[in-house]
């Protein structure tokens, strides 16, 4: 347990061990640095894993004990993704034992790319190291991902392994620590996160800093909380001294009392350290939100989400749904991986997902299913493989059909993810879309799924003639210029209408923005975005798929973050973090399914030069309307023409305040709406009418 000072708001924790600045490269633009990111201490979450017959295997504390006796092939340590500091030169692993005969493999990640290499062996009794080059470099080995060898982002330890060589053995090793030698530029030492703090009874923020340094280094550390509108509620400094990498400097910033109708809080945090250039980071505090609360399914809702309830199992899994449930989400795209069901040939395993549509259906959401992966089988990117592949779909068509409505054949064959000939994917999805229809005649085929909005690729598959109901489409982009999001949109659902010139609808079926912090030194390929930004893209990119007459429904890439790494991506796109704790983008959802739950678009609205304004109005029939409105690139001053004395504005983290209408000039009984909008943030304007006083 750290201990705290609280009259400085300050602690220590050992989050690194002893680390050095041990040489200065020529140009003096970078120094080398090694520290230790791992101990193998119980909270750095190592386990064991094996394949064959554990038999006696177990790790506890930071004592290994691998037991091959029973034939295991091999043996493993694995932990949690962390990203690793610094550029990575070498890595050292340290223990103290033998296991003499089993050679050491190790495993690092960069994005979806996997490096693997075997290492040597401990052979020695007492104390000793493995040290080798990180990759890439000679004896190097990789697959997954862009499958090119090359870095694409940090890296992070994917773990160890002992081969079983032949050898029906047992022994133990103490695991001391594992140590990275590498380099960074000299003013980039320093590393800060924030977050909220821990204790919901106490509401504040809290930073961390670190340090690569090898002497204490003086600074500042400011601090400023604004509200939703970017109001100023609150502000601080502190003189800090960032310690030796043995340790890292915790410090507790406590907010002001907050208005009972405040819904969301930013603190900013600035470090300011001679010779550095630390980013500013940001920690958001979102009031506990409004359940939705409806459990009936509503299929013609766009209100989707890539919640992959196939990651979860059990009360993990409800937790999740009851989550999504609880903003809206009406929809979820879910994997049906071949490999996962059908694991040997004609062998199935359903339970699984049988209980994941349990779970679904209880919490009022409509599953689609994404068709995938090659089991070890099957010959993969062969006819063969195809036809064993749609001989699977009518299986499992067969099987959901009462229950599943939509197919979509695999995952962005465009890119890397279908690693065949790509007429190979035309194939699938003709043979597929033949079988399902047989099976079920009122299932609809989600097709082509591209990475992107690939149009050379869309062009490709029409001129194989490929059939299909919906385009599928992963419309990521580092910057939404709404505009030309839209005009996208409406180019590609021209591109594949019909024959008879009737259009096909478009799923955008994943979309996202991450909010993880920028790495000191690696850039990633996706950009960091505070997570204000990332609310502010949920709505505009969900209102723009609306406004854009494609049909759409909308699946934003993922509702939960898939880990708890701040400087990876892949970890930050969720709009909940991983203990289900929500993000402003999760409020900003809610508050759009809110105010547009049953509503349909009427057409534009005029509001000046620069600003997006659309009407909604009830699908059923009613009086109700509501407007929608944004400016993408600044803040702007609007007015509307309205036919209402009054109406509330709700913000797009759903805070309201009921404002009057004023009277038009000129004849008529027209009044208009003045409101200002801050850059990239819509408000919803509810109309208020006389008869529903």
């Amino acid at each position: 347990m750290n201990a705290r000072r609280p009259a400085l708001g300050l602690a220590l924790s050992g989050w690194f061990a002893a680390a050095t600045v041990w040489a200065f490269p020529a140009d003096g633009s970078n120094v080398a640095v090694s520290y230790v990111p791992y101990r193998f201490a119980p909270t750095e979450q190592w386990h064991t894993s094996a394949a064959g017959n554990l038999g006696a295997t177990r790790l506890e504390d930071r004592l290994w004990t691998f037991d091959f006796v029973q034939g295991a092939e091999w043996i493993a340590l694995g932990l949690p993704d962390r990203t690793l500091l610094s550029r990575v030169g070498k890595i050292r692993l340290r223990v103290r034992g033998s296991a003499k005969g089993h050679p050491v493999h190790v495993f690092l990640h960069s994005h979806f790319m996997t490096f693997h290499k075997v290492v040597g062996e401990l052979a020695d009794r007492g104390e000793q190291e493995l040290v080798f080059d990180a990759p890439p470099g000679p004896g190097w080995e990789w697959f997954g991902g862009e499958n090119d060898g090359k870095l694409h982002g940090p890296l992070r330890l994917g773990g160890f392994r002992l081969e079983a060589n032949g050898l029906k053995d047992s022994s133990k090793l103490e695991l001391i620590s594992v140590t990275v030698d590498g380099e960074c530029p000299r003013d980039k030492l320093c590393i800060l996160t924030a977050d909220v703090r821990p204790d919901p009874d106490r509401v504040g923020f809290v930073a961390r800093l670190r340090s690569l340094a090898d002497a204490p280094l003086r600074g500042t550390l400011s601090w400023v909380i604004r509200d939703w509108d970017r109001e100023e509620i609150g502000r601080g400094q502190r003189n800090v001294i960032l310690p030796l990498p043995t340790q890292e400097l915790v410090v507790d910033t406590p907010a002001p009392r907050f208005p009972a109708r405040l819904k969301f809080a930013e603190a900013e945090f600035d470090l300011s350290v001679p010779g550095q250039t630390v980013p500013k980071v940001q920690a958001c505090w979102v009031a506990p939100p409004v359940a939705y609360d409806d459990p009936d399914l509503r299929p013609e809702s766009p209100f989707g989400m890539g919640i992959y309830l196939n990651r979860f199992d059990g009360d993990d899994r409800e937790r999740v749904a009851m989550k999504a449930r609880d903003t809206g989400v009406k929809w979820s795209r879910e994997d049906f991986s071949w490999d996962e069901i059908e694991t040997q040939r004609g062998e199935y395993r359903w339970e699984f997902h049988d209980r994941l549509l349990d779970c679904a259906r209880r919490n009022g959401i409509t599953v689609y299913a994404i068709v995938a992966g090659w089991p070890s089988w099957t010959k993969a990117y062969t006819s063969e493989g195809v036809d064993d592949y749609v001989a699977f779909l009518r299986v499992l068509v067969g099987r959901y059909k009462d229950r599943i409505k939509q197919w979509e054949i695999w995952n962005e064959p465009n890119i890397f993810f279908w690693d065949g000939p790509k007429d190979l994917y035309a194939e699938l999805l003709i043979k597929s879309y033949r079988a399902i229809k047989e099976v079920d005649s009122a299932a609809e085929v989600l097709g082509i799924s591209t990475a992107g909005i690939d149009f050379k690729f869309i062009e490709r598959m029409l001129a194989k003639q490929t059939p299909f109901d919906v385009l599928t489409i992963h419309p990521y982009r580092k910057v939404l210029d709404d505009q030309t999001f839209i005009d996208d949109l409406k180019k590609v659902s021209d591109l594949v209408k019909l024959p008879d010139g009737r259009p096909r609808p478009v799923w955008l079926t994943e979309m996202g923005w991450a909010t993880h912090v920028p790495h000191h030194v690696l850039g990633q390929d996706f950009q960091p975005n505070p997570q204000r930004v990332q609310a502010e893209l949920i709505a505009r990119s969900y209102l723009c798929s609306f406004v854009s007459g494609v049909e759409p429904r909308t699946f934003w890439y993922d509702f939960r973050n898939d880990g708890d790494d701040p400087f990876y991506f892949e970890h930050n796109m969720g709009i909940v973090h991983r203990d289900l704790r929500p993000k402003p983008a999760y409020q900003a959802y809610a508050t759009l399914a809110r105010v547009l739950k049953g509503m349909k678009l009427d057409g534009p609205v005029e509001a000046g030069a620069g600003n997006f304004a659309y009407r909604f109005v009830p699908a059923q029939g009613g009086a109700a309307e509501v407007i929608a409105v944004w400016n993408p690139k600044s803040d702007a001053a609007v007015e509307l023409k309205v036919d209402t004395k009054r109406a509330v504005l709700i913000n797009m983290i759903g805070e309201e305040r009921e404002v009057k209408t004023r009277a038009a000039k000129g004849p008529g009984d027209s009044r208009v709406l003045r409101l200002k909008l801050n850059q990239g943030a819509p408000v919803y304007v509810r109309l208020i009418r006389d008869a529903a006083k």
